[in-house]
């Protein structure tokens, strides 16, 4: 595989993502580093970097490049945002990084950096209509999207490093700072009043500060999935975290759970910032991304010559993704994903599921032997354990539970949902089953992974289940094993399960 070395440096922060690819293939996170260095620290009106920030910046990047130089990295994207745009002494920055670095450092401007984090969110999210934000440190983009595709954008001069120095001058902070600091957020966004919550239209937010928000958030409610990407927050727990950390001082707030150090300072006028944008524009709750910029970038340079680099189904897109970066054989989960959906079609009366479970147990058959690449026993539990983990875009935390749990199920045992029931709905649990169980018989109908069944057939009555098969060969192992495999369908479904041949 190809690697690419993706590096933005921001006002607050500056990271490093590397993915390694095959080009219109698969493609897979290898590794990210961020190192902050509040390269905007102290700029205020005058807009001039200051001699050390710009010390801490060059030497990150230098880092940066070598570490891509010593892991095979074979190109490098870089690009600077607000704090260089902004600044009237960029050629002491030049000088500083082009004696410490060879990178072709790219500045982009107030409407690159929105399209980029807007492809970012677009190509990770399933929001069709609805609005994208970007908070860094020296400003916020934000953005309008209809049918998935960019409407228009507006830059705010609201980022929490700008916010934190112009406006908190106290520790804990004081009525008086947070009121200046809550007008200096409407002030910023005044100039957006197409910002509006609608039927239908979603809100989306990336950057460093949501991404803590959402952490903190899962901490104290003891959310059990360790996924930030996708995470819905609330504009209630947004309100009772700004109201937490605004109680506190600044050693205080490292206590508290989700918050790094490094963003204790920070966090608070960056929550004010996306507390006033939720506010005007009427908006009860927004789905984190955790991706942005630098995903934004590897998606023009991966999914090209396309004009936009859009994923037009990003969801079937990355479970064929990590289907290929486990060595899945598509021909036996093809016969499998073709077994299952065909059992669930016949019994829809009884299950009376829609589209949307079709979908989940279609990709599940694609990706449910991905653990064997770890090993054979138990791979199941490899299984599930690599769908928990893996960087799936377009699905909602629920979706991956239950794409996880049917991967868990496939061959023997049941998953324990109950830790999750924070993101599952009520009757989540028989859904899994029921879904599980036509999963795994189809699993067992595709034994020898030799595709010898051919179809299926479901007589149902009100008492009992037989499935009859049809196969091109000798169906007697399918069979012997599928009905030795049966209990699970004969639980989910409340009747006795038969499988047999069909007459010759």
């Amino acid at each position: 595989m190809q690697k690419i070395g993706i590096i933005d440096l921001g006002s607050n922060t500056t990271r490093l993502i590397v993915m390694a690819y095959e080009p219109g293939s698969c493609f897979r996170l290898t590794d990210e580093v961020s190192e902050t260095v509040r390269l905007a620290e102290g700029v205020g009106a005058s807009r001039t970097l200051r001699a050390e920030p710009i010390h801490r910046a060059v030497e990150a990047l230098s880092m940066f490049e070598r570490f891509c130089r010593n892991t095979g990295v074979t190109q490098i994207i870089a690009v600077g945002t607000s704090a260089i745009r902004e600044a009237q002494n960029q050629d002491v920055f030049w000088q500083a990084l082009q004696r410490q670095t060879s990178l072709d450092l790219q500045i982009i401007s107030a409407e690159e950096e929105a399209y980029l984090g807007y492809l970012g969110t677009i190509n990770a999210l399933t929001i069709r209509d609805g609005f994208v934000f970007d908070t860094g440190g020296g400003s916020t983009q934000v953005s309008a999207v209809r049918d998935r595709r960019l409407l228009r954008s507006f830059s705010a001069q609201a980022g929490v490093l700008r916010f934190t120095e112009r406006f908190v001058k106290s520790d804990p902070i004081s009525k008086s700072d947070m009121r200046r600091l809550r007008e200096g957020a409407q002030q910023a966004f005044a100039g957006i009043d197409w910002v509006r919550a609608g039927d239908g239209l979603q809100l989306a937010g990336m950057g460093g500060t949501v991404r803590t928000l959402a952490r903190m958030d899962q901490k104290q409610r003891g959310y059990s999935l360790d996924r930030i990407h996708g995470y819905v927050l609330s504009r209630a727990a947004l309100a009772a975290m700004i109201e937490q950390m605004a109680g506190r001082t600044r050693r205080e707030r490292e206590s508290i759970p989700g918050l790094k150090s490094d963003r204790a300072d920070v966090t608070l006028a960056g929550a004010v910032i996306i507390d006033q944008l939720m506010e005007q524009g009427g908006f009860s709750e927004l789905t984190v991304s955790g991706q942005g910029v630098r995903e934004g970038l590897f998606y023009q340079h991966f999914l090209q010559p396309a004009d936009p680099p859009i994923m037009e189904d990003q969801r079937a897109f990355s479970i064929l993704n990590l289907a290929r970066l486990h060595g899945y054989e598509p021909a036996h989960c093809a016969k499998v994903a073709e077994l299952s959906l065909s059992l669930f079609d016949q019994l829809a009366p009884i299950h009376l599921y829609g589209a949307w479970e079709r979908e989940l147990l279609g990709h599940a058959a694609l990706i449910h032997d991905i653990g064997v690449q770890v090993g054979y026993y138990d791979h199941h539990k490899h299984s599930a354990y690599l769908v928990f983990n893996a960087a799936l875009l377009g699905f909602t935390h629920r979706e991956i539970v239950i794409l996880a749990c049917l991967a868990r199920n496939h061959r023997k045992g049941m998953a324990d949902v109950s830790e999750h029931a924070l993101i599952l709905q009520p009757d989540d649990e028989q859904r899994i089953a029921r879904l599980s169980a036509l999963l795994r018989l189809a699993e067992y109908l595709e034994r020898s992974k030799s595709q010898v069944v051919r179809a299926v057939e479901v007589r149902a009555a009100e008492t009992s289940i037989q499935i009859v098969v049809h196969a091109d060969g000798d169906p007697t192992v399918e069979i012997w094993d599928a009905n030795r495999r049966a209990g699970l369908m004969k639980k989910a479904f409340g009747r006795p399960v038969e499988i047999v041949a069909a007459p010759s």
